[in-house]
């Protein structure tokens, strides 16, 4: 199915007291996907789902919704599979959310996948009550600080990010090279008014705008 432009939310089952940061980010007309236990949360919050993925180990419930039903032993996560059937479902935008917190392998994982979004041909966001993150690559990206965070990092997934240029930013840096293994891109800062842009040369990252304003 061609993907398009319209958004599907979905919902993780990681530990969630809210879905108030979805506020910004949302419309009424989004599509809701629930990944197991992300059922409970979108109902306590308020959110009608549309459609669930899960195996049922983490308290989710398939009655009543268009579902996936996944075995309980399989060698990727039920948001993984929520993902895929996103995508096959024809969405081209992505917010994840109840995604952090919890078990860290999970949550580690959870950051991750947002490259897997981008091999599919979508674009995702990882959201929660501090942090909006989003994979990034070889190439240039403009950031609006909306809705506004205080800060700006830049994390390499490979060894490294290349030729790395930052402006609009409180830090501005040109053709570095940011190490995983290092803090460079740390509480760097969109400066006020002002959009940011990141260019990089090669390798492959997470931009996380974070603390909420």
């Amino acid at each position: 199915m061609r993907k398009t432009n319209k958004t599907a939310i979905i919902i993780g089952a990681a530990p969630c007291e809210s879905l108030d940061c979805l506020a910004p980010y949302r419309s009424d007309s989004d599509f809701i996907l629930c990944a197991d236990g992300g059922r409970r949360t979108a109902e306590r919050c308020g959110l009608v789902p549309d459609a669930y993925v899960g195996d049922g180990d983490s308290g989710g419930d398939a009655s009543g919704l268009n579902a996936v039903q996944l075995p309980a032993e399989k060698d990727f996560t039920d948001l993984e599979a929520a993902i895929h059937r996103a995508v096959e479902l024809g969405f081209g935008r992505l917010i994840l959310c109840a995604c952090t917190g919890g078990r860290a392998d999970h949550s580690l994982a959870n950051f991750c996948l947002l490259e897997r979004a981008w091999e599919l041909g979508a674009k995702a966001l990882l959201v929660d009550d501090w942090n909006e993150a989003r994979f990034v690559t070889a190439g240039r990206y403009v950031v609006d600080n909306e809705p506004p965070y205080r800060y700006l990092g830049l994390l390499p997934l490979d060894r490294t990010l290349e030729n790395v240029s930052l402006s609009g930013v409180k830090y501005a840096v040109t053709h570095q090279t940011f190490r995983r293994s290092g803090t460079l891109g740390v509480s760097n800062e969109i400066l006020p008014g002002q959009r940011a842009e990141v260019r990089i040369g090669a390798g492959r990252g997470l931009l996380i705008r974070s603390e909420r304003l």
